[in-house]
């Protein structure tokens, strides 16, 4: 096998079996985390971590987590965008009117509704470095193209075209953080990934207001028609650049970045927590999934999600006399609140575990948004905080996806057909819920769509915590017991290796080194490996 430069002077087998020592995963014996690592620690979970853990999990950030970070800045930045060329020029020379505005935003779901179940399909038969930067590539160049358009028609091709594309991108990428990091690791990591949508949201505005102030007018193109080129020279690279950066799963990885020591060490770390490898998609495989009740439980909430209050401010601001500048920048306050709340709940949710709590908790601010813009004859610092305030619970799906993570962590693919299924339903929403209960027309006062949407946010909190009692029933049912991760697993598959050497994972295989609880036969099929079902 040929060694990529970056793993020249990689570590074998038998140089550890000689020395234990030059193992970079080898941790020294009674080690203790000083006192300033514990403390750093609440911040970032991996600081305290032993030396051979904490420099594969670094590893782990800089390649995996970094570029599924840009990967979610350019799509959120490629589905924003069209907000902020609306308001900066696009509906005056497109000559736009009625609900144009909206079937932009309905047509980019429609896309992502009817690309949702495909894309999960086509990970059975491609992996996902892929397919996902394959869909990058393209969704990039159908945002460029958008430059060119003459009419609403135009934008809608594109719009539905990059929809699409970019229905891959949540479910897949959740499944891939789910299977490489462990339960205390994986709510900053997923907080992370997805604030970088509210970076790109608050880059979108900012980057709109320089160009319209700066390339307006140049070369013959618009402000407007700026911000589909320059997003589209963003995006390119990032795209190209998922081919080598994404590692797969544990098991099928071959990824150039990763020695065969540090797949091997993945498997033994996702082995020990509990996650089992990705198994064959199969008829049968398919339809237990979805006539499971794991399923339809967890989707409720899932797809019950509608935001309402805060999506429109920059149509109030536009509303009520703001220049195109401030019409742009002013919305971003609220990105910034959601990036620091966002990261404080995940301090929380992995330092308490309180999952579920957590979920609800995020959910309360819409409450107050809905309910303040519900009402509507309020004060204008009213309005302003209503359309600010809900940006705190921004990170609902992120702290809702990590518990989803805990409970499905003994089934790969329910936790990306999840996902998957879930956003095609709440795309499916909006493909006409905007439409009808946030009609442009009626911008910036909607009479009841603020209180449907109101109605909505009570059902999703009663929706988790239904699903929280339904999922102890089921713990009680199948008699599962908690492993030192605090997850529920079978008694015959808790594994323990703080007795074993990393030897007991060759070749991505259990072998006798391992210390078990109980008893795990592996089985491969091709490239795959996971615990036996018993």
């Amino acid at each position: 096998m040929a060694v990529w430069p970056f793993n020249r002077h990689e570590v074998t087998m038998e140089m550890i079996d000689q020395d234990p020592t030059c193992d970079p995963y080898y941790d020294p014996p009674g080690w203790k985390p000083a006192k300033w690592r514990v403390t750093m620690s609440f911040f970032w979970e991996s600081i305290a971590k032993p030396p051979g853990e904490r420099r594969y999990v670094n590893k782990l950030d800089r390649g995996l987590l970094f570029y599924l970070m840009m990967s979610y800045f350019i799509k959120s930045l490629d589905q924003k965008n069209i907000n902020n060329a609306y308001v900066s020029g696009m509906k005056e020379a497109l000559h736009l009117n009625g609900n144009e505005y909206n079937y932009f935003t309905t047509l980019f779901n429609v896309g992502y509704l009817i690309g949702s179940i495909p894309s999960q399909i086509s990970l059975s038969f491609a992996r996902p470095s892929i397919m996902i930067p394959s869909c990058e590539v393209f969704w990039t160049v159908m945002v460029m193209l958008q430059c060119r358009a003459t009419s609403a028609k135009y934008i809608y091709v594109c719009r539905f075209l990059q929809g699409f594309a970019e229905s891959i991108c949540f479910p897949t990428m959740m499944m891939i953080i789910g299977s490489w990091y462990k339960p205390e690791e994986i709510a900053k990591r997923v907080v992370i990934w997805d604030m970088t949508g509210s970076i790109a949201a608050m880059f979108s505005g900012y980057l709109q207001a320089a160009i319209y102030t700066n390339l307006n007018g140049v070369g013959g193109f618009a402000g407007w028609q700026w911000l589909f080129i320059v997003d589209g020279v963003i995006s390119l690279p990032i795209g190209l650049f998922g081919f080598f950066a994404i590692p797969d799963f544990p098991t099928t990885t071959r990824a150039l970045w990763l020695t065969n020591r540090d797949k091997e060490y993945s498997i033994r770390r996702m082995t020990e927590v509990g996650k089992k490898g990705t198994k064959k998609m199969t008829v049968k495989r398919f339809f237990q999934i979805f006539t499971s009740w794991r399923f339809w439980a967890f989707i409720t909430p899932y797809a019950a999600y509608i935001t309402g209050a805060g999506t429109y401010m920059n149509l109030w601001l536009k509303a009520v006399g703001y220049d195109v500048q401030m019409t742009n920048i002013l919305p971003t306050i609220g990105n910034a609140i959601a990036l620091v709340s966002a990261y404080f709940f995940a301090i929380l949710s992995d330092l308490t575990r309180w999952r579920w709590q957590i979920s609800i908790a995020t959910l309360l601010p819409y409450v107050f948004g809905n309910l303040v813009l519900g009402i509507w004859n309020v004060p204008f610092g009213w309005k302003f905080a209503a359309n600010l305030v809900p940006n705190i619970g921004s990170s609902f799906f992120p702290q809702f996806m990590a518990w989803i993570s805990e409970v499905f962590q003994d089934d790969t693919e329910l936790r990306g057909y999840l996902p998957a299924i879930g956003n095609a339903i709440w795309y499916c929403q909006y493909a006409w819920f905007p439409v009808v209960a946030f009609p442009a027309e009626k911008a910036p006062h909607y009479p009841w769509g603020y209180w449907a949407a109101l109605g909505l946010t009570i059902v999703n909190i009663i929706g988790i915590y239904t699903c929280y009692l339904a999922h102890m029933w089921d713990v009680k049912r199948r008699g599962l017991v908690v492993n030192k991760y605090g997850l529920y697993v079978d008694r015959e598959e808790l594994v323990d290796y703080s007795t074993s050497s990393l030897d007991g994972i060759k070749g991505g295989e259990i072998t006798g080194n391992v210390h078990e609880l109980g008893s795990i036969d592996v089985e491969r099929d091709s490239d795959l490996i996971y615990p036996k079902e018993k």
